[in-house]
């Protein structure tokens, strides 16, 4: 990136600046005109002594003349606003276009990024350079030339009609201009420097505040929430005085250049009128002089303010562009966009010569000498733990080495394009990450390098796309494209690749996982209607295995006559899924159901159960914080509203629950519609309010009708797309007091599923279940199982895995270890373990003690050194 901001304007917007330029110019004869004819006009048409005046050869009367020039004075308003408002729009479409420019540049330079920077980091610092600190360049790079241009066009134009009419105006008009050149620079640099530091000082804020947010359970373990609070008062103090620093300089800047403004039409009054008095100036020139004077004052404080924001602007770019040119990037841009087409193979042995790595002067690898064979499987061990990791992300070329060189056949690696290196290189480890998104998508992230269909679509609006996006040199490809590439693992149909699919999860024993995340959700599975037809058949059979499993009732079924103990009293009263809204909305907003509730006397029952049941929650809840977790686990009331229930309850139990407001009622009821009598043993739903429900539930679907746009009412014999797909095979609910059975339910399912063909599909469609931030959604086995088999998918030539296993336990990573050298037999994998014990499954082992290889050969020729570790 240039160092100089305005190289970098002109290097990307010299055509779009010669443009502005010219249009600019080309409006500057219409100003001095426009200020020209207000004189005539007064001069002549009113105050001038002619009856008739002549115009390119028509003759005109003094009216006639007058309005002459008025409506060329309108047309010249007109067309000059015209000129002025086709400039600003395309100053801000420059401006904006400029800004993606930048902000697209600065996060391609944060993919270059060498690791240890990152690590070094904290988001909180990189994040608002990147949205909010480039914010002022946008409308800066749009005015850089232009605006100066044209305020200074329209600052001589307006002084030259000036001097025009008489010198000695013209000079008092710009007498002061002198001072305020010299000493508006010096003042402005000194509140440039005090921006400069609030500008660090906010991002050591953030990224305080964020080492805060992140390291929150440590803070309140030891108790340190007044020393963090402290801190963070501090640092809001130095920022407060310096803002105050900055308010005192920048607002006298402002008072001077206020004070000399209104200080020139003195001159003006006192000489003018000294001028007019004395029959060398006319009146009409005067008041033209001063309507001139009125608007130069614009121009002239623009120009001003353009200087302090250009160097306020000049002093952020050079601190944004010093962040994102870190030591050791990546210096190969164009490495990141060759073509994926482009990728070869790497089938070779790995050759390690003299390979160092230092970060801040710690040593972890120091002359490495190794070469691993292509058709190998290695273990790397460290024996004083320490360089296995950082070997591991050197070959994976995540690391650049301080000195020697990987070479992978003839090709070393780090002249390698992006394409290349992350395609046929496979790398996984325990904290790779896992992005908010399905599943699927992180598990087919490896075959997301170029789209496969981009061409495809040429509406108007993807045509626009582009235009747009070349002209500000961003990336023209489109995200709604096919992304996923089948071809990568040799898949030539979408049958081949689920199979491929299939195989890979089962290589990582993902499946158990999937299939859970498939029977819990209840949308987004995008499950085929044979696969649903499928489930429906299959209820008997599901509910007759769980069955067999204890003589007790496990599930409860579903049916439209009866009260569903296991189901909330919502869930009870609509006995289906509301289209386009929650159960509570509905119940809450829709007449039809208000009427029902009204007339079936449970409005005022309900109103009573939500009463008690709102005090016991105030009374468990008033002494815990509102940050803990127990009010998402166990409180009807949300932790910010306990204070209004408190005042409710009080209300209800001292003037009755009749003295309630509608709104209030309304409130009380959405907290007992959230009962289900099965787990929360409170009796409050008795058998009289229970019987109330379910005519009020046949009174709705009576209204509605079976089949409606409003409400889709659970039918045993369809599926429903509102229920889990494991609540659709029982169509019924678990009991509560059955949970602890889960597991075995799930086994059964599981065995029913597989002998119908229904366990594959399933398996699949548990790819479209979200993940969460960070994978949150799942647990930490299953996220390493995700990253080994997003790893694997891709066939890479080189698989290297960095201790991704390390959250399973012994047996289970043995054994899926085992698997994934099974299906990688006789190509390259190198694997970085902590367990000495696992070095027997591998055909050669790099053992690494004090930074260097102290032993490479064959696990057996290495056994007793490794059963001493």
């Amino acid at each position: 990136m240039e160092k100089s901001l305005y190289k970098y304007i002109i290097k990307h917007t010299k055509k779009d600046q010669v443009w502005l330029i010219l249009l600019t110019l080309a409006s500057m004869p219409l100003v001095y005109y426009s200020l020209e004819i207000p004189k005539l006009i007064i001069n002549k048409a009113i105050g001038g002594g002619a009856i008739t005046f002549a115009v390119f050869g028509f003759e005109f009367t003094q009216i006639q003349y007058l309005l002459l020039l008025s409506g060329l004075f309108l047309l010249m308003v007109i067309v000059n606003g015209g000129m002025k408002y086709f400039i600003n729009v395309y100053r801000g479409i420059l401006g904006e276009r400029m800004l993606r420019r930048f902000r697209y540049t600065l996060y391609r330079r944060i993919l270059r990024f060498p690791l240890p920077h990152l690590n070094n980091t904290s988001p909180g610092e990189i994040i608002p350079m990147v949205t909010a600190e480039s914010e002022p360049l946008g409308g800066f790079i749009g005015d850089s030339i232009a605006l100066p241009v044209m305020q200074g066009g329209l600052l001589i134009t307006y002084l030259s009609f000036i001097f025009a009419q008489d010198f000695w105006l013209g000079l008092a008009s710009i007498a002061l201009y002198p001072p305020q050149i010299y000493f508006i620079p010096k003042l402005q640099n000194k509140v440039n420097q005090l921006s400069k530091q609030r500008v660090q000082r906010v991002r050591k804020l953030s990224d305080r505040i964020g080492e805060s947010v992140t390291g929150l359970s440590d803070i309140r373990a030891n108790a340190a929430g007044q020393f963090e609070s402290a801190d963070i008062s501090a640092r809001l103090s130095g920022l407060f005085f310096l803002r105050v620093d900055i308010f005192q300089r920048k607002f006298f800047i402002k008072f001077l250049n206020n004070f000399l403004a209104q200080l020139t039409p003195f001159f003006f009054y006192a000489i003018g009128g000294y001028l007019v008095l004395k029959n060398q100036l006319s009146l009409g020139a005067l008041v033209a002089v001063l309507a001139a004077y009125k608007d130069i004052a614009p121009p002239w404080k623009e120009l001003l303010k353009f200087y302090q924001i250009s160097e306020d602007i000049k002093v952020k770019y050079a601190q944004i562009i010093e962040q994102f040119a870190p030591d050791g990037m990546t210096p190969r841009a164009a490495l990141q966009d060759a073509p994926a087409a482009e990728a070869k193979t790497l089938r070779g042995d790995v050759k390690i010569k003299r390979l160092k790595y230092a970060e801040d002067a710690a040593v972890s690898l120091d002359g490495v000498d190794a070469e691993l064979r292509g058709d190998m499987h290695t273990a790397i061990i460290s024996r004083d733990g320490g360089g296995d990791d950082e070997l591991a992300q050197l070959l994976a070329r995540l690391l650049s080495p301080t000195a020697g060189t990987v070479r992978i056949g003839e090709d070393d690696l780090q002249t390698l394009a992006e394409t290349v290196s992350g395609r046929r290189i496979g790398y996984c480890a325990a904290a790779s990450k896992l992005f908010n998104a399905s599943i699927g998508d992180n598990l087919f992230y490896g075959l997301k390098q170029q789209p496969r269909d981009d061409a495809t679509d040429q509406t108007a609006a993807r045509k626009q796309f582009i235009k747009e996006a070349a002209a500000a040199g961003n990336s023209v490809m489109d995200i709604n494209a096919d992304w996923v590439d089948i071809r990568v693992g040799g898949a030539r149909t979408r049958a081949e690749f689920d199979e491929q699919v299939l195989n890979i999860v089962g290589c990582v024993e993902l499946e158990d996982e999937l299939l859970q995340q498939a029977l819990r959700a209840t949308n987004g599975l995008h499950l085929a209607q044979d696969i649903c037809a499928a489930i429906v058949k299959l209820r008997a059979r599901v509910i007759k295995a769980i069955g067999e499993i204890e003589d007790a009732a496990i599930v409860e079924p579903l049916a439209a006559d009866r009260y569903i103990h296991n189901f909330t009293v919502e869930e009870n009263l609509l006995f289906g899924a509301p289209v386009g809204q929650t159960a509570a909305e509905f119940i809450a907003a829709e007449p039809v159901m208000q009427n029902i509730l009204a007339r079936a006397g449970l409005q005022q029952d309900l109103a009573v159960i939500g009463v008690e049941l709102a005090g016991l929650m105030v009374e468990l809840f008033s002494d815990v914080p509102e940050s803990s977790e127990l009010f998402e686990q166990f409180s009807f009331i949300k932790a910010d509203e306990l204070p209004a229930y408190r005042r409710l309850v009080a209300t209800a139990k001292t003037a009755g629950a009749d003295s309630i407001t509608a709104a209030q009622r309304k409130q009380l009821i959405a907290v007992s519609l959230q009962l289900c009598p099965a787990r929360h043993r409170l009796d409050l739903i008795n058998p009289a309010i229970q019987k109330k429900v379910v005519a009020a539930r046949a009174e709705l679907m009576r209204e509605l009708g079976g089949d409606n746009a409003r409400i889709q009412f659970f039918n045993a014999d369809e599926y429903h797309p509102g229920m889990s797909v494991q609540d659709n095979l029982l169509f019924g609910k678990i009991a509560h007091a059955k949970g602890h059975m889960q597991p075995r339910i799930i086994a059964t399912m599981q065995a029913v599923l597989q002998a119908a063909g229904l366990h594959a599909p399933l398996v699949l469609a548990g790819l479209n279940c979200p993940v969460g931030i960070n994978g949150a959604r799942l647990a930490a086995a299953t996220r390493q199982k995700l990253v080994v088999a997003r790893a694997l998918l891709k066939d890479p030539d080189i698989l290297i895995i960095n201790n991704a296993l390390a959250s399973l336990d012994a047996k289970s990573r043995a054994r899926i270890m085992d698997k994934v050298l099974k299906h990688r037999a006789g190509r390259n994998v190198i694997w970085a373990v902590n367990d000495p014990q696992l070095a027997a499954r591998f055909d050669s082992v790099l053992l690494l003690e004090k930074h260097k290889v102290a032993r490479h050969d064959a696990p057996q020729a290495l056994a007793a050194e490794l059963a001493a570790m």
